[in-house]
Formats: structure tokens, sequence, C-alpha cells
């Protein structure tokens, strides 16, 4: 026999929870298990019953008397982590993801003794056959058609769709139908009206909107994504205009979607319950003019739906004494009772950690609405971003970029409004507000800012195609800046060009303080002129400033006779060198093996500056094909400023064979020391043909050694720079020594 904890008596109830315009009426704890889904019944005599959904089973429980949930019976069956339920006549039809089919029980027999798991579903035609050990959940239509979602069976067995698979109830309840199914995507939820079944794909993060008219061949017709892409479940409202989907995650929303043309489904609407709690939404059921949800841990939820663009949150009963993120507390909700109570399942929020049966009342009703247009009393200028508080509530909302507001209330009763924003005066109005009716009230605000224009206006960083332009900070103690327009043109010209200088959502707590922004795609050598206009916080905007003129630079011209030359006797080295004339600041080469994928090579670090027009590069590999190209840059600070492309087409060159070197020979060249008269401080400067030791070497007039360096495997240019301050004036010796050779070089400090 189960054990049951039946209260009788909310008073006795022992655990205090948060609660709005619902009472706990009663509730059945399910100590050795945890609860899942749950679906509602009503028998010929007009008896309620809670179908509960557990991990061992299913449980039938006569409401009737809310206070006195009685279990009528148990069947138990295979363990399961998910079990859903419908209904059709008198007959309840389970579905489970452990593979025992599905169930379908007879509700005719309280005693809880008729039931049968069927697996094989048979077409009208004997030919069609379907067969699936499980299923996610299901849904049943107005007319008797089952439709199945998210079916499969154990591995090595006929893989079944997966979207939804259509079953005909009404020939044969025990026994039902194949019809057809629909598998473009995994169907984790859904349900159906009027032959058009909406489904949350999950996995997709979409609601799919198909035409199930066709049995045998359902049509796709829409989709949307939603908000956080985890569409777990979906729900029409009454009159079919709108949607209402919930993701399965963290601190996501329960979205309202108008549905009214296919061809354009657009989001007007989303709530969070306790916003920053991070609690997850399960499911939504519309009824009527409101929308029950299931929050794991913050219990069960009721939103007004009357205005879908406007949804207010009207009762909540949180049944489960942790909160935040997990899969804790409330798993379902069932709000078609015909008595109005409520029935929720909760997976775990019994004293010992079992599920939970909970029944409801309904206090709640609709919202009190009130919306209407805010404007600039100076000019008749929509105001975005007013603030709209109820005095006395929590409600509180604002404008949007049209000036248009909403904001909603509980009880009927006479209201004081605040109506604000910044630059304007705040105006405080009384009005009496009704539930279920929406009230009107058009407001004009007095402004105090005067919307100035954007002052100090110039421009840095000119080059040919672009330039920067800057501003004063206009925000002050009585206006912020939401955005700025820029205009600019050629002179002469009669057409400006508009851009916007930095995005205007959600910025005037604090204001924008961008007073920077970059204009693109100028004419070489071409003079232009620029002004500005600020949209003020609340909806003002100044008018534009006097214009500003400026001229771009020249073209950077490009690289001229890019040459390679190679030494016979060092493959390792190569020289490039081009034409320095004209205007540019340094140049740059890069290089690389002419094959698929290898990768280009600097010469010369940062830049080889004007006027050197020859550099050598070390290190290439002997016999093979190279390719290069050069790039002049005109300024040292913008590197955008440069040639329009690299050389093309490149230069291609093969490297020589490896030589044999004869023993002896120098294998540094260009030794060079400067400044030579130095006060101290000089550079060292060679070419390594090879990979080589040097030994760096000063000595002074009488053969001492002032100074001692060994460099292993030293290859390519070589540049050091020595302090030699704590040398006395006079005349030294530089010694670069390799294996088969000695430099000397003379150096004189003054």
């Amino acid at each position: 026999m189960r054990i049951l904890f039946i209260i009788f008596l909310f008073p006795f109830f022992s655990f205090s929870q948060d609660s709005l315009n619902m009472s706990l009426l009663g509730y059945l704890d399910y100590p050795n298990t945890n609860g899942i889904d749950i679906w509602g019944y009503v028998d010929s005599s007009g008896n309620e019953y809670a179908i509960v959904g557990l991990r061992d089973g299913v449980s039938v429980v006569d409401v009737t008397d809310p206070t006195n949930p009685d279990e009528k019976f148990f069947i138990p069956d295979v363990y399961s982590i998910w079990r859903d339920i419908k209904t059709w006549n008198n007959y309840a039809y389970v579905t489970t993801e452990s593979d025992t089919g599905l169930l379908v029980i007879d509700l005719n027999d309280m005693s809880g003794n008729t039931y049968w798991h069927v697996k094989d579903f048979i077409g009208d035609n004997s030919i069609d056959t379907i067969h699936f050990e499980a299923a996610h959940n299901l849904y049943i239509d107005e007319n008797g058609i089952a439709y199945i979602f998210g079916a499969s069976n154990p591995p090595g067995q006929s893989i079944p769709p997966n979207g939804a698979i259509i079953l005909d109830l009404n020939i044969d309840p025990i026994n039902p139908t194949y019809l057809g199914n629909w598998n473009d995507h995994y169907i984790h939820d859904g349900m159906v009206r009027n032959d058009t079944l909406w489904a949350a794909c999950v996995y997709y993060g979409s609601a799919f909107c198909i035409d199930v008219l066709d049995k045998t061949s359902p049509n796709t017709l829409a989709s949307v994504n939603t908000p956080n892409s985890f569409t777990h479940n979906v729900w029409l409202s009454d009159d079919g205009n709108y949607i209402f989907t919930t993701d399965e995650q963290g601190g996501a929303f329960v979205t309202a979607y108008n549905v009214d043309d296919l061809n354009n489904i657009y989001e007007v609407d989303r709530l969070q319950t306790d916003p920053g709690s991070n609690s997850i939404p399960h499911n939504s059921f519309v009824d009527g003019n409101f929308l029950v949800t299931s929050y794991y841990t913050n219990g069960t939820v009721v939103y007004d739906i009357t205005y879908p663009d406007n949804m207010v949150e009207i009762a909540y009963y949180d049944s489960y004494p942790g909160s935040g993120w997990g899969f804790y507390g409330c798993w379902g909700t069932y709000p078609y009772l015909p008595s109005g109570n409520i029935i929720s399942s909760d997976i775990n929020s019994a004293n010992n950690g079992g599920g939970k049966l909970l029944i409801y009342s309904r206090e709640f009703q609709q919202a009190c609405q009130l919306e209407g247009n805010i404007t600039d009393y100076s000019n008749g200028n929509s105001i975005s971003n007013a603030n709209v508080s109820i005095i006395n509530t929590n409600f509180s909302s604002f404008s949007n970029l049209n000036g248009f507001y909403q904001i909603s209330t509980l009880d009927s009763g006479l209201y004081q409004v605040v109506f604000s924003a910044f630059g304007f005066e705040s105006d405080t109005i009384s009005i009496f507000l009704s539930n279920g009716v929406v009230s009107n009230l058009d407001v004009s605000l007095n402004p105090t800012c005067t919307f100035p224009k954007p002052d100090s206006l110039y421009v840095f960083d000119i080059i040919d195609t672009r330039v920067k332009i800057g501003w004063k900070n206009m925000n002050s103690s009585e206006c912020r800046v939401l955005k700025y327009y820029v205009r600019f043109r050629e002179l002469g010209s009669s057409n400006w060009i508009t851009r916007s200088a930095g995005a205007g959502s959600g910025l005037c707590n604090f204001g924008l303080n961008n007073t920077e922004k970059q204009l693109i795609n100028l004419s070489p050598n071409t003079t232009y002129e620029f002004k500005m206009k600020a949209f003020y916080c609340g909806g003002g905007y100044s008018g534009y400033s006097s214009p500003v003129q400026f001229t771009t630079s020249d073209i950077c011209p490009q690289m001229i006779n890019l040459n390679v030359s190679t030494f016979t006797f060092n493959p390792g080295k190569v020289n490039f060198s081009w034409n320095s004339t004209g205007p540019y600041v340094f140049a740059r080469i890069k290089y690389r093996i002419d094959t698929a994928n290898s990768i280009w090579q600097n010469v010369g670090g940062f830049g080889i500056y004007y006027p050197l027009s020859s550099i050598n590069a070390f290190g290439l590999l002997a016999g093979n094909t190279y390719r290069a190209h050069g790039r002049l840059f005109c300024d040292s600070i913008i590197t955008a400023y440069r040639s329009v492309s690299w050389t093309n087409p490149p230069v291609f060159w093969t490297q020589p064979g490896s030589p044999i070197r004869d023993g002896g020979g120098v294998s540094i060249n260009d030794l060079s020391v400067f400044p030579n008269p130095s006060n101290g401080v000089f550079n060292i400067l060679f070419d390594s043909d090879i990979k080589q030791k040097i030994k760096i070497t000063i000595f002074n007039l009488l053969g001492e050694e002032l100074y001692y360096e060994e460099i292993e495997d030293c290859i390519g240019e070589f540049n050091k720079r020595i302090d030699s301050d704590s040398y006395n004036c006079g005349i030294y010796f530089i010694n670069i020594e390799t294996e088969n050779s000695i430099l000397t070089s003379k150096l004189i400090i003054n």
C-alpha cells in the first residue's frame, strides 16, 4: 500500500511560501518518488481528478474536494524521469522514455486494474504501420487525434519518426490507428488546434507551425526562433492570433508572438518571473485571458495576457523552498478544471524531498491597464525612455522610441502616476484604474534641457580616404545625449551623407560619451565639410552645427620596380631593391616560398624607412622558388595610410643551389661603426652571410680588452648598440672574428 500524506486544512500546512493571489487548498505528498508532469480529468458526474506522472508510475487522485485529495489508484510502471499524460473521452494516454510504449488507462474503472501498453500501430489500410517503445510527450486535439512527440526505439530496432507520429483514437481508443507523421525536426512538445500543429523544436531553438489537415502529408507553414534558442513548449491563444513559448534555460523568458500573418511572425512581449533569479520556465498553458506557467524553482506563475503586447504577472505560488537555477520544484501545471482550481505537480518539494501534488484556488483577475503617449510640450515631439511609475506600487515602465508607454497594476482604484524624463519637468496625475479595462492617458512634459548644438568640432588623423572627427562632450546636468548625426559632403556638392555616431538604445541613464568618429570611403586630395546634430534623452534634438572644412591627403603611391638579386656563393641571401621616388615614410617587403599555405616573412622588421631603397634578407633555402611583394606607407603612425595594394603581380625567383666554399674568405660583409667619432654611444652593424659563431672584441691602444661578446649561430643583419660612456676619450679598435676571418674597425671617442 502506498503511503500518502494529505493536508486537510490550509492552516496546518507545514511550511510558509511566497504567494500572490493564489492560495494552497490542499496537497498530497509522494514521499518515495519524484513528481513529473500532470493533467486533469472530469468524469460524467463532475468529479475532478489529477493524473500525476511519477518516476515509478501514474497516480490518479480525486481532487473534487481540494482540501481532501484522495488517491483512487496507482499504476506502477518502469522507472523514468519523463512521463507525460493527456486524456480523451474516458481514457488517459501516457508516454515515457523508458520503452514501455503508449500506456492507455481506462478511467471508467477507478480500481486502476484496466490498462494496456501499446507499441504497434496499424494504418487503416492495414499496410502502413509504426512501432515505437518510447516517446517524450504527446498531445490530443479536439477531434481525438493524438500526436506523439520525440518517439524512439531501443538500439538495433527501426528508428521511428521523432517529430510527430499521428494516431486516431476514435476507431479503437485502446488500439489507435496510425495516420502519418511529420519528421523534419525533433519535437519536444506541442499542441494542435484546427488541424494546425504548433511544435516546440527544442534543439532547433524554434517554434514551428505545421498544417496537418492531410495527416498523411503534413506541411510546414512557418517557424520563429525563440529568445534563448531552446524552445521547450508552445501554446496558442484562444483567438488563434498569438503563441506563447518557453525556453528551458536559466533566466529564460516566456515570450509572446503575433502569428496572425504566418509570413510575418514577430515578437510582441517577453517576461521573466523574479528577474535575476536565473529560474527556468518549463510549461505554459493559455486559459482564456491568462497564461499559467510552471517554473522549476519558482512554482506556479500566472500572467494576464489580455493584451499580449503587455503581459502582466498577476499571481504566483512558490512551492519550492529553494531558488535560482536548477531542475527542482514545479514540473507541470493544469488550469482547466471546471472548478477553476489549478493543480500542479512538483518534482521534490515534499518535506522529505519527494514529489507533491498541489491544489490552488484562483484569487486573481485581469490587471488594470494604462497606456498613452508622452510628448514634449514645447514642440509636440515624442519623448522616449520616459519613466512611468504608479505611486505605492512596484509597477513602473518606460516609453518606447515613439513615446508610447504601457503600465499595469493588479487592483482597481484611484492611483497617482508619475511621469518623468531626463531634461523635462516631472508630472504627477491621478487616475482611476479598473480591472480588465485599458485606460488611456496622454501626457506632455515641459523641457528643462535647451538641446544645444554639438560644439568645438575638429578633425585629426587625416589621410587619403578617411578622417577622424571630434567634438565636445555634450552631456550636462540638464541634458544627456542619446545619439549624434554626422553629415558630410564634398565642398560644393548639394548631397549630404548622414551617419550616426553612437547607438541610441539604453544609454539615457548615463548619456552617450562618444566624442570621436571616423569617416571613411573619402576621395584623395578633396575638400569636404561636415556638421553635427545631437539627439537628447527624452526625445528632443538640436539643430545642426556650423560646418567645418578639411582636405584629404594625396593617395599614397605604389611601390615601383621591386627587384630581387640573388648571390651565387651565398644561397641563403637575397637583396630587394625598388625605386625610392615619391613621398612616402617607409616600405615593407614580404616574401615566402612559392607553395600553397606557406607563410609570408617580413624583411626589415616594422619597415624600411625612406630614403633607403634596398635591403638584404637571410636564411632562405637553396634551390627553392620564392615570391615577394612590397608596399609603401605614407605615415609612421596611421598605417592605414598606405599604397592601395601590394605590388601585383609578385616578383618570382629561384634561389641558387648550395655553393662549394673554398677555405678562408670573408663571411661577414658591410662592417660599419656609427656614429664615428662617438660620444660613447655607438652601433656596430654588419651582415653575416652564413650561420656561424661571431666574436666581438674592443681594445684600447695598449691592447687591453675592454669588451667581449660571443654570438652563436649568427646569421643575417647584426645591429648592436653599445654604451661606453665609461671609456676615456681616444682611439679604440673593434675586432669582428669568425672561424676563417677577422675584420677590424677603428673607433674614435671624443
